[in-house]
């Protein structure tokens, strides 16, 4: 099914995605609103309320941790120790998890390379990222105005500076005398990391280019319990840290992707659109042609925010139904839920599918275990009836047989 192409307003690009399967066409429109989550919590669950006291204390002693590890930072003379050693309780205080997957090429790089691109999902996304390369020289690079909040701890890092092309030959200098690592979050804004990838900021394979490096791109989301976002759409940095403080744990999601390198004849913005691709491709997200100003003007008009996500709810919950009419056997939470991860009506329907039928393979397997043991008990049952019987017989024979023994003798 084909339509004729929508209109692009002034704060969206439409890009079209049609899952065409089984007579179900779903036209997806990525749209920027839909590149931020709406609500910090989608659902308030009672399990949620029973949990919220618990959270409530270890916001209190996470923040007394935090304020205790800020003043040692300002006491303590800097060394890359006591760094490794903020970062590490930062990790040990907010409770950061890792699972990380390496390439299909069978070539592990994220021990050589020096130049690491990732998309940004929350506020602790540098943090958590040297926390992973343990024991290595690391320094986040700040391509943003507003990214620089871990001066609070005093974090070795490459600061924004006046321009671009200063902060370009900071980088270069760094590289060439200290030989560290530079992770670049080179996306003006964390997303949901699951739809789509605004567009990047060029300087660093600008860089790659001119030290003629390969660039190390990580594919990057986060996980919680009770499904709590790390970011919300225009949240405060302060907004975001409580939810760290209160969230038992934050689970990072690593994928690393094969390096790639800059060729001779592309372009910086070739480049970096072929590291951009690679990494939405990997992610199963869209790209989209959102900036920085993009953003701006879509901060300075929130109804247009909350119009899309209104209309966006009609459109999950038509698949949500679309699917349970499909499979009715399923529950509506575990179909909103794959839906989540799959945004493809015909993907959770082959989930959904595929789980009935391990789960109707499992039981038949029970019961015929079950039907074997209650055969085995029975024959046990018939056996020891058996056993009784003849025991029973044994001394009525013997009892028998004294009573006519005595008889004979008195006569």
């Amino acid at each position: 099914m084909k339509q004729d192409n929508h209109q692009v307003s002034s704060y969206i690009l439409l890009r079209l995605n049609w899952y065409d399967r089984n007579e179900m066409n779903i036209l997806k429109m990525i749209e920027l609103p839909d590149l931020f989550n709406e609500n910090r919590v989608q659902e308030i669950s009672l399990s949620f309320i029973l949990y919220a006291p618990i959270g409530i204390c270890l916001v209190v002693l996470r923040s007394i941790a935090l304020l205790f590890l800020v003043l040692i930072s300002f006491i303590i003379p800097a060394s890359s120790s006591l760094e490794q050693l903020i970062i590490e309780a930062i990790s040990l205080i907010l409770t950061f998890t890792f699972d990380n997957e390496s390439s299909t090429d069978g070539k592990d790089n994220r021990h050589t390379a020096k130049i690491i691109v990732t998309n940004r999902v929350s506020l602790f996304d540098g943090v958590a990222l040297r926390r992973f390369f343990y024991n290595t020289n690391c320094k986040v690079v700040h391509l943003w105005k507003n990214d620089s909040w871990t001066n609070w701890f005093r974090l070795n890092a490459i600061d924004y500076l006046q321009n671009q092309e200063e902060l370009l030959s900071s980088c270069v200098k760094d590289l060439e005398c200290s030989g560290s690592k530079l992770i670049f979050l080179p996306e003006c804004e964390p997303t949901t990391g699951t739809d789509g990838l605004l567009i990047f900021n060029p300087l660093p394979f600008t860089l790659a280019n001119k030290v003629q490096l390969p660039v190390l791109p990580i594919c990057l989301r986060t996980s919680r319990t009770f499904h709590i976002r790390t970011t919300t759409f225009n949240s405060h940095p302060l907004s975001d840290l409580f939810w760290f403080l209160f969230s038992p744990y934050t689970k990072y999601h690593l994928k690393f992707l094969p390096s790639i390198s800059p060729e001779a004849s592309s372009s910086n913005e070739n480049f970096c659109e072929r590291v951009r691709e690679t990494m939405a491709r990997n992610m199963g997200i869209q790209l989209t042609q959102f900036d920085e100003r993009d953003v701006i003007d879509l901060k300075k008009r929130p109804d247009l925010f909350q119009r899309r996500h209104a209309q966006r709810r009609d459109e999950f919950q038509q698949m949500i139904n679309l699917v349970h009419q499909k499979v009715p056997i399923a529950s509506l939470e575990a179909i909103r839920y794959d839906l989540e991860m799959t945004k493809n009506v015909q993907t959770t329907i082959d989930n959904l599918n595929e789980r009935a039928t391990a789960v109707a393979r499992a039981a038949n397997q029970s019961s015929t275990t079950s039907s074997h043991a209650m055969s085995t008990s029975s024959k046990n049952s018939s056996t020891s009836n058996h056993r009784q019987t003849y025991e029973r017989l044994k001394q009525e024979l013997i009892e028998k047989n004294r009573q006519l023994f005595l008889n004979k003798n008195c006569n």
